[in-house]
């Protein structure tokens, strides 16, 4: 294929994949096939038959990508492409009466969907299945469960049932159903099944769907005789096909309004539309529907009295049925002839077709067209004179009609006219007199439902009638406000304005709010941050806040009561203020910027160490104060000392720097018994004491030195009431209400540093 031909399809692909719920196949060579199945279905099939035997199959690596990717390889075909040409290949067999061969190509289009577990393809491929076994086939039970299968998968698969393209299929299997239930005589579950097919219709954005529900719908209004609403639907379908430039369409629109047009005996507009519809069937060789079109003038032409017309127009038709092979409608076709002659007073070719007519009548079991060729032999028994003989067909043919399991009202009165002439013919009036009102009760019984479908259009003019004056009711209301709206418009004008003005000056301020509330942010992360080692301080301990210095306080995490100690009567915690003696002379001995890098260091080290949910901030110069939840009720306090010792060994031996810590301990709560007795200021100072008794010992001994204070289960809250929380927590020493552990074996003397 050119470049040209190949954007052309391309292009044509693209259009016709416009709605949502299209078709999109994976290559354009299938697209073109699937567009000609209405006007061309010889060439469609050509089409798919070069493809599939032009390719081999190749599956390919992900099975998922098939459904969007285009095949760029001429010389392989995907399995979901080969289903797609498999489908389209049976509709084209299927609308060429190829129907064995249709089933044969849809059932290896099936077992390809099973075999690559393609789902919704293969719910897809048993709808066109039913398709055909219908509108080829004309088995109706096959047809339907086939469909009630594909009802069983949808409703036991929720995934599939969300899918987007599952609606489009629903929608075409109630259409089926629809036709079904509306050709088998199921006039009013059919019409239900239409008006839900019309809800679901309008949910989905397929204007070539819309036109196959509006001539579906107006056939099965015509089926059934509801001629004013077959005439709307049709008509719309017609004009919605002519806007889409859709002549397929157009040609059954015009075939369907011809066989309404006739059946209302308007043959002028019938035989407008039946010409038509003939012109485009014959220019693309639509061998069935031009056989129906052709029969269609016929029978016009006949009406008209117009035979050697009808005649001519019976005979092209019949051309068309014996290359179809269909004795059905051959059958039917010949009785036509043959009626025709009879018009004609030709009785030996009456005579001969009527023959003929018969033997395919019974090779195809068509009881109808049997009793049809009964009533005519009949009629030309009696135009031969043959009185008795005619009295005793038509008899046996009306007993055959009242036999069929669903009345036929028109072959009745045709047969009681005929045998009331017959009757009349023989001078047996009374029962020509019997025969005629039997006549008149069908007619009048096809009067009543006239009637009743007549009510019923009135009911819908009535309807539209309403809806016309509603509009009129609201294109004065309309103007009204319309008026009232032009004289809004100035004050609408200025208060946009206003608004936009306005708008321009809260743009501004929010602007100058927002980089002043940037900038506080950077101070208040400045302030809160120890300005050397980067950690976070204590600075705002002791401050007397407002409450909302007091809530930026808390948003940064500083230790104040509610902060650090979060719940007082449920928290444990452990504290741990260590000091590093070398801070205090490292600026001394190295210098202020090394000095400072160091201590920098130290504090990025601490921050990389220490994990959430324990905290670290920096005291002072020297000192930290560190914090963690106390999980450890039973571990001893050198275990939390070794850990923060081996915490600066390890950033201290790397630089060859002393490393001696002293380490003050205590846990919260302070006093077991009560646990709000002892706030954090009063904590603090108690850690500072150990921390100071840590520092002593140390001046004694070598190494790292750390002291733990703790209140015995025991101690009461009473023992520690005062101004100066150092003196009784020595008092309490003194008791034996607090517990001292060291690092040192020495004793120390806390009175004297008291």
């Amino acid at each position: 294929m050119n470049c040209r031909c190949w954007l052309f399809s391309i292009l044509l692909l693209f259009f016709t994949a416009l709605p949502a719920q299209a078709k999109i196949y994976a290559t354009p060579i299938l697209a073109d096939a699937d567009l000609l199945l209405e006007t061309s279905p010889e060439k469609a099939l050509e089409i798919t038959e070069r493809y599939l035997n032009q390719r081999r199959l190749s599956v390919p690596a992900d099975n998922s990508r098939v459904h969007v990717n285009e095949e760029t390889d001429h010389s392989v075909r995907t399995p979901l492409s080969t289903i797609n040409a498999l489908q389209i290949k049976a509709r084209a067999q299927s609308l060429l009466n190829a129907q064995s061969d249709a089933i044969h190509t849809i059932n290896q289009a099936e077992a390809l969907a099973v075999e690559n577990a393609f789902s919704y393809t293969l719910l897809e491929t048993q709808l066109i299945h039913a398709e055909i076994l219908w509108h080829g086939m004309s088995d109706a039970s096959s047809a339907a469960a086939r469909l009630d299968k594909i009802d069983q998968v949808i409703a036991g698969d929720e995934k599939l049932q969300r899918s987007e393209q599952i609606k489009i299929l629903q929608y075409q299997l109630l259409m089926l159903r629809a036709d079904m239930e509306s050709t088998l005589g199921d006039e009013r579950v059919a019409e239900k099944m239409y008006i839900r097919a019309k809800r679901d219709l309008s949910e989905l954005d397929a204007p070539k769907e819309e036109i196959n529900f509006l001539l579906n719908h107006g056939r099965h209004y015509l089926r059934h005789q509801h001629y004013d609403l077959a005439l709307d639907r049709l008509l719309s379908g017609y004009w919605l096909a002519q806007e889409t430039d859709d002549h397929g369409k157009m040609a059954i629109a015009n075939l369907e309004l011809a066989t309404l047009y006739d059946e209302r005996k308007v043959f002028d507009k019938a035989l407008e539309h039946a010409t038509q519809a003939g012109e485009f069937f014959e220019h693309f060789n639509r061998t069935i529907p031009l056989a129906r079109t052709l029969a269609l003038i016929a029978s016009i032409y006949e009406q008209q009295g117009r035979y050697n017309l009808a005649l001519v127009h019976y005979f092209n038709a019949l051309d068309q049925e014996n290359q179809l092979r269909l004795p059905t409608r051959s059958a039917k076709l010949r009785l036509s002839i043959a009626r025709v002659y009879l018009k004609l007073y030709n009785y030996p070719k009456t005579e001969q077709y009527l023959h003929h007519a018969r033997q395919l009548a019974q090779e195809s079991d068509d009881e109808i067209t049997q009793i049809q060729t009964q009533l005519l032999q009949g009629q030309l028994e009696l135009a031969e004179e043959k009185t008795e003989q005619a009295i005793s067909t038509i008899q046996a043919a009306l007993l055959a009609a009242s036999r069929l399991p669903k009345a036929q009202p028109a072959l009745q009165m045709q047969g009681e006219t005929s045998l009331s002439a017959a009757f009349e013919k023989q001078k047996d009036y009374y029962n020509a007199l019997l025969s005629q009102r039997r006549y008149e009760q069908l007619y009048a019984s096809l009067q009543e439902n006239q009637v009743k479908s007549n009510a019923e259009v009135f009911r819908q003019q009535q309807r539209m009638m309403a809806r016309a004056l509603q509009l009129e009711e609201l294109e004065r209301q309309q103007f009204s406000q319309e008026k009232a709206l032009y004289q809004q418009k100035n004050m609408t004008t200025v208060l946009l304005f206003g608004l936009l003005l306005a708008l321009l000056v809260l743009w501004y301020r929010h602007r100058a709010a927002r980089r002043w509330r940037e900038r506080l942010t950077l101070l208040r992360d400045e302030f809160y941050t120890h300005p050397r080692s980067g950690l976070r301080n204590l600075r705002m301990l002791n401050a007397r806040l407002s409450s909302s210095l007091q809530q930026s306080s808390a948003h940064f995490e500083q230790w104040h009561l509610g902060e650090i100690i979060n719940e007082p009567l449920s928290d444990r915690l452990r504290f741990a203020l260590f000091e590093v003696p070398l801070l205090k002379h490292v600026y001394l001995e190295h210098g202020y910027q090394q000095g400072l890098e160091l201590e920098r260091q130290f504090g990025d080290y601490l921050k990389a160490q220490i994990c959430e949910p324990a905290r670290l901030y920096h005291f002072s110069d020297a000192m930290f104060l560190y914090i963690e939840p106390n999980s450890r009720l039973e571990s001893a306090p050198q275990q939390l000392a070794d850990s923060i010792r081996q915490l600066v060994d390890s950033f201290m031996n790397e630089r060859q720097l002393d490393s001696r810590v002293r380490i003050g301990m205590a846990e919260y709560p302070f006093l077991p018994r009560a646990c709000t007795a002892i706030n954090d200021q009063e904590l603090l100072d108690i850690l500072l004491m150990a921390t100071h008794a840590a520092r002593q010992i140390s001046k004694t001994e070598t190494g790292s030195q750390w002291v733990h204070l703790s209140a015995i289960e025991a101690a009461p809250a009473a023992s520690f009431a005062g101004e100066n929380i150092r003196r009784a927590c020595i008092l309490a020493m003194d008791k034996g209400l607090v517990r001292v552990q060291t690092s040192s074996h020495q004793e120390y003397d806390w009175h004297r540093h008291l």
